[in-house]
């Protein structure tokens, strides 16, 4: 079996996107994340880019470049400045890389540089040569080979790997390719070079400009190539780069490729470092990215759920928990009986069948209007009701600046009692969710997931706020509206508080 070798790009390409920037403590936990996860290199960053960076990579050479760990590898272009810069950071790696390049499109030779084929042959021979004083492993890419002419590619790639060039990367830098023309491409280079009696491992980073990424990746291993260029949620310049999860996804899974490749990966961990990403990078995939989107293993549709009642297979090809991810049901007017029954078996309730029919149609009239069903509306629909009352109610909240925290004053209504508290948290609705629950007595409870966005712009602009609340089995989504972001996600927690409560009282009243 080939082993499919896996470069991960996260930190250097997947960082310079638009609205991604991480500190350096930051980077550090990623590249710790993607050492476990099995990644086989690391590109840590583009040296000469900033001081910033060149500490990051410094800092994860000697933390996470040990002698079990990953390649360490910073970018460089072909100029002497970079490559010493390069080399400089990555000095404390135990296994390092030095990854070159230059653009060899006449799009690029032509309009930006000004210059002749040539002249991009010279640089590229002499960057190599340079970077092989400092390391054996020197990675050497023809930027936008999509648009490079192919034979003139041969020339460039063979001249590298003559130089000392121990990887060729043909990276589809703006997505041009179709996966017929990636597969014919790659296809010819590599076949010529091997032929004119030069080798090296080859290499692809596709970007998405055109949603091919994943599947010019493919078509380059099917090609010859051993080494993939990725980044975790595919995040990257523009429309992103070919997603780790997505290609791990594949050659572990399908039986032409399993039976063929290797990797690394420890698949399993791809859901708990998609979510360490997001979370510091504070972009989240879209909610239908394959296998680490919140919809990627989520079914509602009655026919769907169905089938995956009875049997996984008919609608999941692929297991989520070999991702670290699950499957889930979701709840709305289109749940089919069966698995509406098997959520109230869930949550504790048995229901006969003379008596389901009615809360079925109950459950599809209550949630028809709704984007998102909880387990407060399996009771409302049983219970035929169409309100959850107001158990506790927000009178006021005062937010207070501290020197390195923040507080708050909330007052909140419980029935017919009001309380007021001052609280202290990270931030300000952290400070007011910690007074909320110690107010409620509801600390047992658990905050699953949070999210406030803007729409609108300026002072037209208005908070919506999304709160998911847990006690164990059960789940409960809170939202509300504000023009203020603090006071919608107060209000938003609170309306979970209820939904969880009007759910409790209801078990209590039954026992």
């Amino acid at each position: 079996m080939d082993k499919i070798i896996f470069f991960d790009t996260t930190l250097r390409d997947g960082e310079q996107a638009s609205g991604f920037h991480l500190l350096k403590d930051e980077k550090l936990k990623i590249a710790k994340a993607l050492a476990n996860l099995g990644v086989d290199i690391i590109e840590a960053g583009f040296a000469v880019s900033s001081p910033g960076d060149f500490e990051s990579i410094q800092m994860i050479a000697k933390e996470v470049g040990t002698p079990d760990g990953p390649i360490i590898c910073s970018l460089a272009r072909a100029v002497e400045k970079d490559i010493e810069q390069a080399a400089k950071a990555i000095e404390q790696a135990h296994k390092k890389r030095i990854h070159t390049f230059i653009a060899t499109s006449d799009e690029h030779i032509k309009e930006k540089f000004k210059k002749t084929r040539e002249w991009v042959i010279e640089k590229a021979v002499n960057a190599v040569k340079k970077a092989k004083t400092y390391t054996d492993d020197v990675e050497f890419s023809c930027e936008d080979f999509g648009r490079t002419d192919k034979d003139y590619t041969v020339e460039v790639v063979c001249a590298a790997i003559k130089a000392g060039a121990t990887t060729i990367n043909l990276p589809d830098t703006v997505g041009w390719l179709t996966p017929k023309e990636s597969y014919e491409k790659i296809d010819y280079v590599i076949k010529k070079v091997r032929k004119l009696g030069y080798d090296a491992i080859f290499s692809v980073h596709n970007h998405n400009d055109f949603g091919m990424a994943t599947a010019t990746t493919i078509e380059g291993i099917s090609a010859g190539i051993r080494q993939v260029e990725v980044t975790i949620n595919g995040i990257g310049e523009r429309a992103g780069n070919t997603a780790l999860e997505e290609i791990a996804g594949i050659l572990s899974t399908k039986p032409e490729f399993k039976k063929l490749y290797q990797t690394n990966i420890n698949t399993k961990l791809i859901g708990k470092t998609s979510k360490l990403i997001s979370e510091l990078t504070g972009v989240y995939p879209q909610p239908n990215k394959a296998i680490v989107g919140k919809n990627a293993f989520s079914h509602e549709a009655g026919i769907h759920q169905d089938g995956i009642i009875k049997n996984s297979s008919t609608y999941e090809t692929m297991d989520p928990l070999d991702f670290g991810v699950e499957s889930i049901l979701t709840f709305g007017p289109r749940s089919g009986k069966n698995a509406l029954k098997k959520k109230f078996n869930e949550i504790g309730i048995n229901i006969n069948d003379d008596e389901f029919e009615g809360v079925s149609t109950s459950f599809k009239e209550l949630t028809d209007d709704k984007k998102d069903a909880d387990d407060a509306d399996l009771i409302l629909a049983l219970r035929k009701e169409k309100n959850i009352p107001k158990y506790y109610q927000m009178i006021n909240y005062n937010p207070i600046n501290l020197d390195n925290d923040f507080g708050c004053v909330i007052e909140i209504k419980c029935l017919e009692n009001t309380k007021r508290i001052y609280s202290e948290g990270d931030g300000q609705i952290d400070a007011a969710i910690k007074g909320i629950k110690d107010i409620t007595n509801n600390n047992h409870l658990k905050l699953k997931d949070f999210s406030v966005k803007s729409l609108g712009i300026g002072s037209d602009a208005i908070g919506v706020a999304k709160v998911v609340v847990s006690n164990n089995s059960l789940k409960v989504i809170g939202k509300s509206k504000n023009p203020d972001v603090v006071t919608a996600s107060i209000q938003a927690y609170i309306n979970a508080l209820n939904r969880m409560r009007y759910i409790e009282d209801y078990f209590k009243k039954t026992k």
